[in-house]
């Protein structure tokens, strides 16, 4: 009797579970300069990093997603921008690189990091990539929970992966 329960709850689960709405992309674009897909779970907030082109994320899960630039005429080179982007965390508690790789995005070269560290008492999982295009260097930033890291971090890369320049 528990086993035919235990099946039952099985495949009612299964059938919910193959039938949730998956929302859709929304293509962004930001200026002339470049157009990402964020999913549509994700809803433009503000105040998650100072001048950022498009903030986005969801509270609930929690996810969050950040893209900026800098023209190329206010860095000196590309590895100065590295270097820069990088201090704007390192100074946190438990700051450690966890991963790092040199990266190409539709065609722009960059580099990838993946970072944890605290954030008041939470730890916080991150990827975050410069990349260095033709018309300015980008920083793309995504965070979660250290908990989520295993569940969000593909999400993360294949949102990375729509980056264009334009």
């Amino acid at each position: 009797m528990k086993t035919k329960i235990a099946l039952l709850a099985l495949a009612l689960t299964s059938l919910v579970s193959c039938n949730q709405k998956v929302d859709p992309t929304q293509d962004i674009k930001f200026k002339d300069l470049y157009t990402i897909e964020v999913p549509g779970a994700f809803a433009p907030m503000q105040e998650l990093y100072p001048n950022a082109d498009l903030q986005y994320g969801n509270t609930f899960i929690p996810i969050y997603l950040v893209t900026t630039h800098q023209d190329k005429k206010e860095t000196a080179n590309f590895e100065e921008y590295v270097t820069k982007s990088l201090a704007s965390y390192n100074k946190r508690e438990n700051y450690e690189i966890i991963s790092q790789e040199d990266i190409r995005i539709n065609g722009i070269a960059g580099k990838r990091y993946e970072i944890l560290m605290s954030q008041e008492k939470d730890m916080m999982y991150m990827i975050q990539v410069m990349l260095d295009g033709k018309k300015a260097n980008y920083q793309y930033i995504t965070w979660t929970t250290g908990a989520n890291k295993q569940v969000q971090k593909d999400n993360f890369l294949n949102i990375l992966a729509t980056f264009k320049e334009q």
